[in-house]
């Protein structure tokens, strides 16, 4: 058995799609390619995903988006782990586990001897150097008499070969379909760092004034997290100028789109809430005095207001959030159906920068060396 932990970069769509397309992020497509190694070596072994809501699924398997970590309240349990493996008949399998070590301290409850391919790597550069060293072995050079292990060789280094490009090619799409979703909640400019180890860029939120002022007024309550300053423009409020170390700007711009995005898809989970009351029988007398243009405009303030909840959630997690209460329409209680939703698919902003998105800011950064004028140094008079 080869278990590859779950990845938290997943496909943009909203329906069912099999496991093994739902995760595509840098890190799961090296654990894939590395199993996908792996079983070109030995044909009878058998590749399941441990994910931290569904448990051990099958790469074919059809499951639905979520958004969960393991670890997490609501994550998979031991127990029920057990039981998984002892439906699919696996108990007693010789287990290998592809991932970080909250998923291999997880399958451990089900196999206390499995091997841990990724145990003692110090970091994620170790861990993706390790996996390489499983799915792209350096070349060796070859005695003719080996000839036909050599075609054998060489037939499952194509094999592999195609696996890496497709798996290259689904990985840019997906990234590709991500970032133009993003850029519906926010863009940036190109990263300009200074002198004295300085750098700026600016943020700019589509849609219209009142989404965009909203959208810009949580970048700058986001700021703190990522350890820069973030300043709102006088002439509009669609940008914001954000100031920091080139590191710390970089991570803060990969960073918010992704923030924005979790956030307005709370906002719209609230907001759908909204529109299933608004068709149920129970609405008819809150909203029997209204004119079509006054019910539109509840909802899109009740949306508004769901939108600053979700931000308050996202930047200060509560223990536990008050419930819903029947026969009170959701402009009344916009915090507790907001931040219900907020508090059970909780991120932390603090954790969504990219670190290959950080990276290509910082590498194609502009970089303006402004010297400062030398002090004149004062005269001696003669004879000094």
């Amino acid at each position: 058995m080869i278990i590859l932990s779950c990845g938290g970069r997943k496909s943009t769509t909203e329906q069912p799609v099999p496991a093994g397309e739902m995760y595509c992020g840098s890190y799961h497509v090296a654990l894939r390619r590395a199993a996908d190694a792996l079983v070109a070596q030995d044909r009878t072994a058998r590749v399941l995903i441990l994910s931290a809501f569904h448990g051990f699924v099958a790469l074919d398997q059809a499951i639905a988006p979520y958004d969960l970590r393991m670890g997490d309240e609501g994550s998979v349990t031991g127990e029920k782990l057990r039981q998984q493996a002892a439906d699919l008949g696996v108990l007693h399998a010789d287990v290998t586990v592809l991932g970080p070590r909250a998923y291999v301290e997880a399958a451990r409850h089900v196999w206390p001897r499995l091997t841990d391919v990724l145990g003692g790597a110090r970091g994620i550069g170790e861990q993706l150097a390790k996996l390489a060293g499983i799915y792209a072995p350096a070349r060796r050079s070859q005695t003719p008499k080996s000839a036909a292990r050599s075609a054998d060789c060489t037939s499952t280094g194509s094999v592999i070969e195609e696996i890496e490009r497709r798996a290259d090619a689904r990985q840019n799409k997906e990234e590709r379909r991500a970032a133009g979703k993003r850029a519906r909640y926010a863009t940036y400019s190109r990263l300009v760092i200074e002198h004295a180890g300085r750098a700026h860029s600016t943020l700019t939120f589509p849609g219209d004034v009142a989404k965009s002022a909203a959208r810009a007024g949580a970048a700058r309550r986001f700021a703190d997290l990522y350890r820069v300053q973030a300043h709102g423009r006088p002439d509009g409020a669609r940008t914001v100028d954000v100031h920091g170390t080139p590191r710390d700007v970089a991570r803060f711009l990969s960073a918010l789109p992704r923030a924005m995005e979790a956030a307005e898809i709370r906002a719209s989970e609230a907001a759908r809430l909204y529109g299933r009351w608004e068709r149920h029988s129970t609405a008819r007398p809150h909203l029997a005095d209204m004119t079509a243009a006054q019910r539109r405009a509840r909802a899109r303030g009740f949306r508004a207001a769901a939108f600053l909840v979700v931000i308050d959630i996202l930047l200060d997690r509560p223990d536990t959030v008050p419930e819903a209460t029947d026969g009170i329409p959701p402009w009344d209680q916009v915090y507790p159906l907001a931040a219900g939703i907020a508090h059970y698919y909780w991120v932390d902003p603090a954790a969504l920068a990219d670190p290959d998105e950080t990276a290509r800011i910082l590498a194609t950064a502009e970089r303006r060396h402004i010297t400062t004028p030398a002090t004149p140094q004062p005269r001696l008079p003669r004879g000094a």
